[in-house]
């Protein structure tokens, strides 16, 4: 399997620091280009030690799994269903399941959709 297929994505992760998403983790993506408007590109690494180095966090599917409720799993979709290379997290009955192209990603995105739930709720 793929080092990229075991992180969250640039994008993802970007949206993650913004939620608040704590910036510690063996994967980061290394901030490189010249920000357009915020951050441009980035290739993964893991020297975050480096003071010259931007970089957020690429959590890992285990590093989120921590993150995490234990009540949710996530995985491969059934072969056999209409969408056979996503990957889901789902919890309790009343979450909405979070699809995504790696299992990295829809925990991410599980991640994020609780944390948005717990500043509406107060």
């Amino acid at each position: 399997m793929k080092l990229q297929d075991q992180v969250v994505s640039l994008e993802l992760s970007k949206q993650l620091k913004e939620a608040g998403y704590r910036q510690e983790g063996l994967w980061w993506w290394q901030l490189t280009g010249f920000p357009i408007e915020e951050y441009y590109n980035g290739k993964l690494t893991n020297n975050p030690n480096n003071e010259t180095l931007r970089a957020i966090i690429a959590p890992t599917v285990a590093e989120l799994g921590e993150a995490l409720p234990d009540t949710f799993v996530s995985g491969q979709l059934d072969i056999k269903s209409n969408k056979p290379h996503t990957f889901a997290c789902y919890g309790w009955s009343q979450i909405p399941q979070q699809e995504a192209d790696t299992e990295a990603n829809a925990r991410a995105k599980m991640w994020l959709y609780l944390k948005k739930e717990r500043k509406k709720s107060g």
